[in-house]
């Protein structure tokens, strides 16, 4: 489903069942890094990441740390 013009790019956070690491995904399935969500935080691009496993938003925690 395309997102609105004004509409957040959508991310999940989802933890890895075998490795200590997290990945992003966007919603079609791409992977994301964070460089790109800080880069993206710099150029004002509109995204929300939610966490997958409590639905919580994250976004403001995860840019804290860059």
């Amino acid at each position: 489903m395309p997102r609105g013009r004004n509409e957040p790019i959508r991310l999940k956070f989802v933890r890895s069942t075998i490795n200590p690491r997290s990945v992003l995904v966007d919603e079609e399935l791409n992977l994301r890094g964070f460089d790109e969500l800080y880069s993206w935080a710099k150029r004002k691009i509109n995204f929300v990441v939610i966490d997958a496993d409590t639905g919580e938003d994250i976004t403001r925690i995860l840019l804290a740390h860059s």
